[in-house]
């Protein structure tokens, strides 16, 4: 092969000595202040990895130094075809041998036409050269031309009357991948331990960019293998060029890499070649060992586990297990099954069920690599989804609200998070983007929304495409008191003009028939359709974000969070994720669960759309962790940030709605009446919390002061009751008037066996709501 790699082209190491006890461990000349470790094993090339900064992008690699260079190294005429003194071909004087690839020996060279650059110079072997010829003439005419920055590069071609044929090759003297991987076995902290699979992923995507090259050109590599990919300094160099040839013509292959549906002699396919990849990546990693082993390492049952199992320090999910044998510690939370799922679908047996171009494989592996960096480092790995359009819904629940006019029959009632309805999360989960290739793709794209009924009335008369359809299929998922029958007719109809032969295989199918179960209330056939989602575009955040709500439906609490984490973390703007996060720390409970959970909504940024309903979620939680405070410092100190979110949430974060603010006040004082009346806070201890509120929240000082506010904003609440159109609002405003007559100083009270007052003051409030039509009566609230 091109370049001073160490190896054979069996992909052994060199034969070399024991490794001493200590082997695993840096020299004592090892650079730690930089993150830069200089390992000298006996059985590994002398080099200096240093690991780059944190970066979200997926192409960046270490810097691999080598050093002892071939190049350094004094000239060895014993092992050169030509005496030291003769120039092949009149301008490359050969300097040692470097290695050998499938046709021939490489040589270093020097150019003495050109400042002595240093070259590989590639010759057949003489028993070769007949049986080779065509193969190297095609070769030469043909990747002489071949210009990407990701595969060698091929200078120059000719003859030479005592050697034969040969090729003028760039010299690149770095590690191979299988040198990379036996390093980081050895010493995984050289490439920062964990982070090691996401330079994986990194090879992955820099390597597809060169497949992508060759296939825009007609060719296929066909040989690709640890062993003929190069890590250089900071790049990549597919070597060995002689693999590439024309799709489906004969040509080098390598037992274990090659596809199943790789041809008798060679030939290969594009989805070959990205098998050959995936089965690269899979070697690097020690995912398995084999392709088969990833079905059973990508498995949803791996989620749920034994309730002992280990929880992650980062995520606060369950660790999963750690499979046998991997090259580094393997990635966090659900980084490791989204690893596997991404590998396996790239090394399916069957050709139609892997990637099928290079761009889709890479838009994948981004994806997989976003999510075990943010896994990693709890920092957001942001970038827009190429298949799923974001959606504007937060689905919280409600938690993301102030709380509504019902709370106020139950108010000692425990709190219930109750995640949205099946139905409604099928109507606000993200749509995936329209096929660019779909002949409505225009029209689909350009859509505004509307009420469902116009939409299907716009569209009716257009063109009949499965783009077209799908989106009916959403929109009648979305008419009110609609059937799902007339849903799952466009999802039919989809179907069929996409044919027997795609349909299998197409992941928008299963969404929308996921869609179409959550419509139906049925969540377990739901979690179904997304699983297959999820095997097929293992790198999008959307199907994650399905199952979190499937497996919270289901009551898989750790599994829901395990999923809700993993998309949160990759972009906290996602208000769904945020909210999906919280409700399963709370139900899972713990000493630590509403910490937790208030963080996870404070890491929701400002520019997010959902911020507003993040900081009055984290104000509701509060307010319940003062509740079910045990000390009364504890609660004191809860109280003190409670208010304080509620000062920023009123004048920095959004809620305008006077409505709303009302609501939220009152569940504040409300607290910190119940505070004061279960003695977890006292007098002075109220005047000091008023005096750090702020004039602009308005919290009394002392107890008649509060008690005179909260009954004020009772009566404010049965103002808003007797207003709304909804019955069950209606019927809280006397409950309210009830409170507000307890709370406040006085001794007027509205009593059931002296109802005069309460009735003539509801019966005021239904008036200005709702003023007696001409020639009738106002109505009363009833006792």
């Amino acid at each position: 092969m091109e370049g001073a790699s160490g190896t054979d082209e069996s992909g052994e190491l060199p034969e070399a000595d024991a490794p001493s006890e200590d082997a695993d461990a840096p020299s004592e000349d090892a650079d730690m202040s930089s993150g830069a470790f200089v390992v000298a094993q006996p059985f590994l090339r002398a080099a200096q990895v240093r690991l780059p900064e944190e970066s979200p992008d997926p192409g960046v690699l270490p810097t691999i130094t080598l050093l002892e260079r071939a190049a350094s190294r004094d000239a060895d005429p014993d092992g050169l075809p030509l005496p030291a003194d003769e120039l092949l071909a009149g301008q490359y004087r050969l300097l040692r041998p470097l290695g050998h690839g499938w046709m021939g020996e490489v040589y270093l060279a020097l150019d003495t036409n050109v400042d002595d650059r240093e070259v590989a110079i590639k010759i057949l072997h003489p028993d070769q050269a007949a049986a080779a010829a065509g193969a190297l003439i095609r070769e030469r005419r043909a990747l002489v031309d071949l210009s990407h920055e990701d595969i060698i590069r091929v200078f120059n071609y000719g003859r030479h009357p005592e050697v034969g044929d040969f090729l003028v090759l760039q010299y690149v003297d770095g590690l191979t991948l299988e040198e990379v991987r036996a390093r980081a076995q050895v010493n995984s902290d050289e490439f920062g331990g964990r982070r090691f699979h996401e330079f994986v992923l990194a090879y992955g995507v820099r390597i597809l960019a060169a497949l992508g090259y060759l296939d825009r050109l007609g060719k296929v590599y066909g040989d690709l293998k640890p062993d003929n990919v190069m890590h250089d300094g900071t790049t990549t160099k597919i070597v060995d060029v002689g693999s590439v040839r024309e799709a489906r013509s004969p040509g080098p292959t390598t037992e274990g890499f090659r596809a199943p549906t790789v041809g008798p002699h060679g030939g290969s396919t594009r989805r070959d070649d990205l098998f050959s990849l995936g089965e690269t990546l899979r070697r690097l990693s020690g995912l398995g060992r084999s392709p088969r082993d990833l079905a059973d390492l990508s498995s949803l049952d791996r989620l749920s586990g034994p309730a002992d199992r280990p929880e992650d320090e980062a995520t606060g999910t369950d660790a999963l297990p750690e499979p046998p044998g991997m090259t580094a510690p393997p990635p966090k939370g659900l980084g490791l099954l989204s690893l596997a799922r991404v590998l396996h679908r790239a090394t399916r047996a069957k050709e139609a069920e892997r990637f099928a171009t290079a761009r889709e494989m890479e838009e994948q592996l981004r994806g997989v690599f976003r999510e075990l960096r943010s896994l990693r480092t709890g920092m957001e790995t942001f970038e827009p989804s190429p298949l799923f359009l974001q959606s504007p819904y937060a689905l919280d629940g409600g938690l993301g609200s102030a709380p509504p006019l019902t709370r106020w029959t139950a108010p000692d009632a425990p709190a219930a998070h109750a995640p949205p309805s099946p139905a409604e999360v099928a109507q606000r989960l993200p749509v995936p983007r329209p096929d660019p290739h779909d002949a409505q793709h225009t029209q689909v794209s350009r859509l505004a929304d509307a009420a469902p009924e116009a939409l299907l009335q716009h569209t009716a008369e257009w063109p009949e495409t499965p783009e077209v359809h799908l989106l009916r299929c959403r929109i009648r998922l979305r008419v009110p008191g609609g059937r799902t029958d007339a849903a799952e007719r466009e999802l039919t109809a989809a179907e069929a003009l996409i044919g027997p032969e795609r349909a299998p295989y197409d992941w928008r199918l299963d969404w929308h028939r996921g869609l179409l179960a959550l419509g139906r209330g049925q969540v377990g056939t739901a979690r179904g359709h997304f699983d297959r989602v999820y095997a097929a575009i293992p790198g999008e955040y959307a199907p994650k974000l399905a199952l979190g709500y499937c497996a919270e439906r289901l009551g898989h609490w750790r599994e829901a969070l395990t999923f809700y984490e993993a998309v949160r973390l990759r972009n906290p703007s996602l208000g769904s994720a945020a909210f999906g996060a919280v409700r399963a720390r709370l139900a899972l409970g713990g000493e630590h669960s509403r910490d937790d959970a208030v963080r996870a909504l404070d890491a929701v940024p400002q520019h997010s759309r959902h911020r507003t309903a993040a900081r009055t979620a984290a104000v509701r939680v509060g307010v319940e962790h003062v509740r079910t405070a045990g000390r009364p410092e504890e609660a004191a100190e809860r109280l003190r940030e409670v208010l304080e979110r509620l000062t920023r949430l009123f004048h920095a974060h959004g809620l305008t709605d006077e409505g709303a603010r009302t609501r939220m006040t009152a569940e504040a004082w409300e607290t910190v009446w119940g505070a004061l009346t279960r003695g977890v806070l006292d007098a002075p201890g109220l005047a000091e919390l008023a005096a750090g509120a702020g004039r602009r929240l308005g919290l009394p000082s002392d107890e008649p002061g509060l008690r005179r506010d909260l009954s004020g904003r009772y009566v404010a609440l049965a103002h808003q009751a007797a207003r709304s159109a909804d019955p069950e609002d209606a019927a809280v405003a006397e409950i309210l008037l009830d409170r507000a007559y307890e709370v406040r100083p006085l001794a007027f009270r509205h009593r059931r066996d002296s109802p005069w007052l309460g009735t003539r003051v509801t019966s005021r409030l239904r008036t200005i709501a709702h003023p007696p039509a001409p020639g009738g009566s106002a109505g009363t609230v009833r006792e």
